[in-house]
């Protein structure tokens, strides 16, 4: 196994941009950059077959650093790399590398694609997983670049930024979560990543295309209806208390009433971590597609 370290830039003048203003020209360019590692299979050579590729969305907390050796979410894709996968993963918009799917981000995941397309030899179109936060990191990217990815596979995912109703039961969403992490409140991360005008008040026309609850989601008679560009499956632990069980349930079955290929996989004792089980099962869903 072979690891490449290497930088991506992104616009970081998305969240600057307003609906009313003087009459002058809005929107612009400013260059920021972060980090990304690529992994590459035993099987990788430059002038054989070439591999296909995922992108790995690390969860809260997870980081890619080379001078740290941190590989961010590359370990969910162990089992697809032995079998000839590469895979990668971005550091992200903020210095602790707690992006939370913004657009910036996206757009990093966009262009480290294109780097790694571009001077590797990768298959064209991305395999998309994530785990936790980093499924809702994965499901902005599939919402704003779905020409790009074949299929998507997710590890207990956050699939709500704020809380949301199921069946009459309310679920919270990471902007409800009390709890500090590391001194800061999620809320004034979501805040700052997402371009909010004050911290800790929400602003719901910034997360319009960034909250995959609501992506591509119409409710006809009470029934939400996802409306996703390619096939999908969620590995959700039955006693997770991190992320909601029920909400993975809602929403592969949102994604099934409109039509689209979903699977949901239910580890009855598992709450919320991955494992062996989850990364064999990862590569072989991802072989159906290949």
């Amino acid at each position: 196994m072979r690891t490449e370290w290497f930088e991506t830039t992104f616009n970081t003048v998305y969240d600057n941009v307003t609906g009313i203003s003087d009459d002058k020209v809005q929107d612009g360019y400013g260059e920021g950059v972060t980090e990304g590692v690529l992994r590459l299979p035993d099987c990788y050579s430059e002038d054989g077959d070439p591999v296909p590729l995922i992108l790995c969305a690390h969860g809260s907390g997870g980081r890619v650093s080379r001078e740290e050796n941190k590989a961010g979410g590359i370990g969910y894709a162990a089992a697809a790399i032995s079998a000839g996968y590469a895979a990668f993963d971005i550091h992200g918009t903020r210095p602790d590398g707690r992006s939370y799917g913004n657009r910036r981000y996206t757009e990093a995941v966009w262009r480290a694609y294109r780097y790694i397309l571009k001077n590797y030899n990768v298959e064209p179109g991305l395999f998309v997983c994530g785990a936790s936060m980093g499924g809702l990191s994965a499901m902005n990217y599939l919402n704003l670049y779905p020409g790009t990815v074949r299929a998507v596979g997710l590890f207990y995912p956050r699939l709500n930024l704020k809380e949301v109703t199921v069946n009459g039961v309310r679920y919270r969403g990471s902007w409800d979560i009390p709890k500090k992490k590391e001194g800061f409140l999620l809320k004034d991360i979501i805040s700052e990543e997402y371009g909010f005008t004050e911290t800790g008040v929400w602003e719901p026309e910034k997360t319009v295309g960034l909250d995959p609850w609501y992506n591509r989601t119409v409710v006809i008679d009470g029934k939400r209806h996802t409306f996703l560009p390619c096939p999908i499956k969620i590995w959700h632990g039955a006693h997770d208390v991190t992320v909601d069980y029920a909400l993975s349930t809602e929403y592969i079955a949102g994604v099934r009433r409109a039509g689209g290929y979903a699977e949901l996989r239910t580890l009855e004792c598992r709450k919320h971590a991955h494992g062996d089980v989850m990364h064999e099962e990862l590569r072989l869903w991802f072989d159906r597609f290949r």
